[in-house]
């Protein structure tokens, strides 16, 4: 019994090659309409983006601002496609010298689910909650998990990636 599980997992492995990865053609073209002006009730401020935010716009398909609520630091992606170019957030802390520790999934007032970790550097902290979803109401609190999704056709764009910073 063991041999024929493994003969089926080594048979699925093989066929993943061929399986149809092109997940460009969407039925519908996404179309931008506008940033939102509120987030969790609180009205939105645009910030400026960073030199180093700046870099990170070229070639990433879609669109991305930078935004305060009076608090904390909002970062908003509006991604038109599936792209390894959406990097998670611990990612981008760590690229900048900061310590980065995971933390508990958390829920929202809503019930959504977000992804956070504690980054770290000389002595200062940030909170960093991430989250990405569609407009069918399928969400994901990491990153991975949304691209293997959208990968494997179970969801559709246009997707967005809120990451919320807030000091601690």
């Amino acid at each position: 019994m063991h041999y024929v599980f493994i003969a089926v997992l080594h048979l699925g492995v093989s066929l993943v090659p061929f399986v149809d990865w092109d997940t460009q053609h969407q039925k519908t073209n996404p179309v931008f309409q506008a940033w939102p002006t509120e987030f969790e009730g609180l009205p939105l401020t645009r910030l400026e983006m960073t030199d180093k935010e700046r870099g990170f716009i070229n070639g990433f398909p879609g669109k991305i601002a930078r935004f305060t609520e009076g608090s904390r630091e909002i970062i908003m992606r509006y991604v038109e496609k599936p792209s390894r170019k959406l990097h998670p957030s611990a990612d981008c802390f760590r690229g900048s010298g900061y310590n980065v520790e995971p933390e508990p999934i958390s829920r929202d007032q809503k019930g959504n689910l977000w992804g956070c970790v504690i980054a770290e550097r000389k002595g200062i902290s940030y909170r960093v909650c991430e989250r990405v979803y569609d407009q069918s109401g399928n969400s994901w609190y990491d990153v991975s998990s949304w691209f293997w999704s959208v990968i494997l056709k179970n969801s559709q764009g246009p997707w967005w990636a809120i990451t919320v910073a807030e000091r601690i």
